[in-house]
């Protein structure tokens, strides 16, 4: 038996069908635990309304479990559909990178902490994007402009996130898994509770768990499930030391999950506001060698190549912006994939696997 099966045969749950007979008079559409319908009301068809406009289309019952206490962790079950799944993959996966982890000096860098790849979709970049993100604010009752930008991940084997806590007056994390892998990939909590003595005793009995989750509470992936977990005690001030998590390392397979950081107050509410306004200019593919500024050849000629290569080239957190006139890619002729893919491989970018998403 899974863990997902584990899970909802012992633990209370609230049961909510996801595509059941609706009531046309209910306001706050999601409390049920429903997913957001691409249809309007006006349309006369039962649906919910441009605000949630999503990709949804998949029909799986959604519903919520408590897991853990200690920390306070719950899991949305259903939470995505397999459209919505793949859509954030499509829209992420040209531009990932190497994840970093915050440094000294308050900036991304790598470490082996930290082995995935990753990358950032703006808050609202889209309509799927947006309803997701209302669906968030309706589960958590903290509204969107608490939330940050979605970090897209993808863990191949080994790959792992070690024990951190998030931190950063955040309050509360939520994990969507996109792909899961075929063993390992857990989100565990170092010093956790199972919220029922029978989880963790059948949670044994079952070995679902590779050997870094064993003897935690712990989540093992599951596409389109999305676990919430709680940064701080229920005052949203002092951190709670039970949220220390690990990623584990992936044993077998691939993991694809997007994360969702959720401040107390808004988070960079100018941002938030300009992206509400301002339709979303995606960035061209890494692997066509361009410049990106109209004056990229005249600041490499004044050695800003050298002096400022995170912009001209590129670094840890995205493209550069003058990898042509740094002469730090290969001009491709137009419909060269190997020659594209070339360039992708020496900007740091993630050489994207089609066949690993199973399906989407």
């Amino acid at each position: 038996m899974g863990v997902s099966l584990l899970l909802l045969a012992l633990s209370a749950v609230l049961w909510f069908p996801a595509n059941g007979a609706h009531n046309q008079e209910e306001k706050l559409i999601g409390w049920q635990g429903e997913q957001a319908s691409p249809y309007s009301k006006d349309s006369g068809n039962g649906g919910y309304g441009a605000s949630l406009y999503s990709a949804n289309t998949t029909v799986r019952p959604g519903w919520i479990q408590t897991i853990s206490w200690k920390p306070r962790a719950f899991v949305y079950h259903n939470f995505l559909s397999d459209q919505e799944a793949r859509h954030i993959i499509d829209l992420a996966h040209a531009q990932m990178k190497r994840s970093t982890v915050v440094g000294n000096k308050n900036e991304g860098v790598v470490d082996e902490i930290r082995t995935s790849y990753g990358t950032f979709l703006r808050r609202n970049q889209d309509p799927v994007i947006a309803a997701i993100e209302q669906r968030l604010a309706i589960w958590t009752q903290l509204p969107p402009s608490y939330q940050e930008d979605m970090q897209v991940l993808r863990y191949g084997p080994t790959n792992k996130y070690g024990a951190h806590m998030d931190g950063l007056e955040r309050v509360a994390t939520v994990l969507m898994y996109l792909v899961e892998p075929d063993f390992g990939g857990e989100t565990a909590f170092l010093s956790s509770e199972w919220s029922h003595p029978e989880l963790a005793a059948r949670a044994d009995r079952e070995g679902n768990f590779s050997e870094c989750a064993r003897g935690h509470v712990a989540y093992r992936p599951k596409r389109g499930d999305a676990l919430m977990f709680f940064d701080t005690k229920p005052d949203y001030m002092n951190g709670d030391g039970h949220s220390m998590h690990t990623g584990c390392p992936v044993v077998a397979g691939v993991k694809w999950n997007a994360v969702k950081w959720i401040h107390g107050v808004p988070f960079r509410e100018d941002e938030y506001q300009r992206a509400l306004k301002e339709p979303f200019q995606p960035l061209p593919d890494p692997g066509v060698c361009a410049n990106l500024h109209e004056m990229c050849d005249t600041w490499a000629k004044s050695g800003e190549c050298t002096h400022n290569p995170g912009y001209m080239k590129g670094g840890n957190v995205g493209q550069g912006s003058c990898r042509l006139a740094c002469k730090d890619c290969e001009a491709c002729e137009e419909g060269d994939r190997e020659c594209y893919k070339r360039n992708r491989e020496s900007g740091g970018f993630l050489i994207f696997n089609e066949a690993e998403l199973k399906g989407l």
